[in-house]
């Protein structure tokens, strides 16, 4: 049995210099896919478009205090 993308909540992007972006579940999801479809750890496709990643935290509904830009 593999992961099912859509239970990993939003993720909340945090970059080095200290600003963060929440993804939608659906961009989410379709990183996830891509990840499992290629072979490659989440965080290293998602470094294609965030190459300032430090940290990944996945926010499920009604807990999304880190909803800054």
């Amino acid at each position: 049995m593999g992961i099912d993308c859509s239970q990993l909540g939003k993720a909340l992007i945090i970059r080095r210099d200290g600003t963060r972006k929440l993804l939608s579940l659906e961009e989410t999801i379709q990183l996830c896919n891509e990840s499992l479809n290629s072979g490659k750890a989440f965080h290293e496709i998602l470094k294609r478009t965030e190459p300032n990643l430090k940290v990944i935290r996945f926010i499920q509904d009604g807990n999304d205090e880190d909803n800054t830009e």
